[in-house]
């Protein structure tokens, strides 16, 4: 028996180094920078991880059997596929974004992300026969250990295991991938964020508002590198070429973050780089833009493309409904007529009929994945390109590259030709537009089919954004001596505060950016359950 349990522990440990090397680079990591007392202890923790997975083959329970097997596949599964798409595995922030989005967007997420999953699946189909061999053999002998020995050892490895992620705050994962896996779920619901009401905004304005209509459209997805009004070789904004003179172009920004949700969060709460990572929830507990807005007079208006009648998205909650005035989620909101978004662009145009003052904050679709699927096919400009359903693979760059190309051409050049023309912005007067992306878009760079929210060493084009001011003729902004390529998503929230009429603001505004400001966008966690990075896409 004992050279049966050495043969399994030891193809265990084999496994995980042949399909997951970091284990080694965590050790060596810990060698040269901790103590050996602490690299000592997490080899025990991982080699005591690997034992307890042993025993599981050997337990007399064919119930606790069953179940181990079938989580240690989807572990496997789960972790393989990730592993395939961003080179590192599953993570915190991996799970985090599941929860935000899976019920929107997991239909697209399991067509791009085909290959990865079927390459995953081929393996762990091949441990789960290894694993069933293991089995027989071990009952044909009858090498039967106790379950609640084994049961026993394995809740020990799994708080063996929690305590290293503890201790770390989750900086420091171990192996085996199962105890991985169901320690990462574990933490996330320890840490679980602040849901609640929001804090009261005493502060109000001290100066008169410098705009009736404030809009602020934050697109998806789209990479500031790929318009052509930014120097991109191929003509996907000819459109906004041809209107130059009519907005501002700040060029090449970087977003708050590399994920959807974050950026978003970062934007609407105003939270600065400086007060990352945010231990407190402090942006899910102070007041949002929408409360400035209030307090200065404005009629609030959240329009997204994404969402579906009352699904909060981006960390929003129901308690953010007090100081939105309008919440409109339509459905049916992109690309199903001629015009792109829309129910979109309709809603907005109703809400800018209000005699009031109107802050808008619009969310699009854009370019969310599948691209083929996020424009019509008569739109199409830049060939060859991915089928509609196509997975992406490494093999297939130059294609997936039209496919978003034409996305962007539609859902960003064509979309402000009919958004300025159904609103008639020419003739409109006090309005002011900010346009962004919440972040950008890696394109099967560096081996990986992500595309974004990689949270360790993302590409940088994953940071990458547009960021253009249209401002009504009777607004000029020619006295502001703006810059390219210096600005960021932490200067907006401050921006919109000061024409709005505040005086203290919560950082520095898009009108006092200095030259030589670092462009930062992070990945990971925000909150600081694990590691946050720092990334910057330019000059450091």
């Amino acid at each position: 028996m004992r050279l049966w349990l050495g043969l399994v522990f030891v193809a265990l440990c084999l496994w995980e180094l042949l399909f997951f090397e970091n284990v080694l680079t965590q050790v060596e990591f810990l060698f040269e920078t901790k103590s050996l007392f602490i690299t000592a202890y997490y080899v025990f923790v991982t080699l005591f991880g690997f034992l307890s997975l042993t025993l599981l083959f050997f337990v007399r329970s064919r119930l606790l059997f069953a179940l181990f097997t079938l989580f240690t596949l989807v572990s496997y599964l789960v972790d393989l596929t990730y592993k395939n798409i961003n080179k590192m595995g599953f993570s915190l922030n991996d799970l985090s974004v599941a929860f935000a989005e899976a019920d929107k967007f997991a239909l697209d997420a399991l067509r791009a992300y085909a290959e990865p999953l079927k390459e995953a699946s081929l393996f762990v189909f091949l441990l789960f026969v290894l694993m069933l061999i293991v089995r027989a053999i071990v009952k044909k002998r009858a090498y039967l250990v106790s379950t609640k020995l084994v049961f026993g050892s394995f809740v020990f490895a799994l708080l063996l295991s929690y305590s290293v992620i503890f201790k770390t705050t989750g900086a420091t994962q171990t192996r085996p991938t199962s105890i991985k896996l169901l320690n990462t779920i574990i933490y996330s619901f320890a840490n679980s964020l602040y849901y609640g009401e929001r804090e009261v905004l005493k502060q109000m304005p001290k100066n008169l508002a410098e705009y009736k209509n404030i809009i602020l459209i934050v697109d998806e997805s789209i990479g500031g590198k790929y318009l052509s009004i930014n120097g991109y070789e191929k003509e996907t904004t000819p459109y906004l070429k041809s209107i130059e003179k009519k907005f501002v172009n700040l060029g090449i920004a970087s977003s708050g973050a590399n994920c959807s949700a974050t950026s978003n969060l970062i934007l609407m709460s105003g939270l600065q780089l400086q007060e990352l990572p945010d231990k407190e929830n402090s942006s899910l507990k102070k007041p949002t833009i929408f409360a400035y807005a209030k307090n200065a007079g404005f009629k609030t208006h959240y329009i997204s493309g994404q969402g579906l009648g009352m699904h909060f998205q981006n960390h929003m909650s129901k308690y953010d409904l007090a100081q939105i005035d309008n919440f409109v989620q339509p459905k049916e909101a992109y690309h199903n007529g001629s015009m792109p978004e829309e129910r979109v662009i309709l809603e907005t145009k109703k809400a800018l009929k209000s005699s009031s003052k109107n802050f808008i904050f619009m969310v699009k679709h854009g370019s969310h994945f599948q691209w083929e699927q996020s424009y019509p096919q008569t739109e199409k400009y830049f060939v060859p390109t991915l089928n509609e359903t196509e997975a992406l693979k490494l093999s297939r760059k130059k294609e997936a590259l039209n496919s978003y190309l034409n996305s962007v051409k539609y859902n960003v050049d064509l979309f402000f030709k009919e958004f300025l023309d159904e609103i008639a912005f020419d003739k409109m007067k006090n309005t002011l537009i900010i346009y962004t992306s919440d972040h950008g878009q890696s394109i099967l760079e560096e081996g990986r089919t992500s595309t974004h929210c990689d949270s360790t060493n993302p590409p940088l084009t994953q940071g990458v954004v547009p960021l253009l001011l249209f401002s009504s003729a009777d607004k000029s902004l020619e006295q502001y001596h703006f810059q390219k390529d210096i600005y960021s998503h932490y200067e907006i929230f401050p921006t919109i505060q000061k024409l709005m009429g505040y005086t203290k603001l919560n950082g520095k505004t898009l009108f006092e950016v200095d030259k030589n400001a670092k462009q930062v966008f992070v990945s990971g966690d925000i909150f600081g359950r694990v590691m946050l990075q720092r990334n910057s896409i330019g000059r450091e």
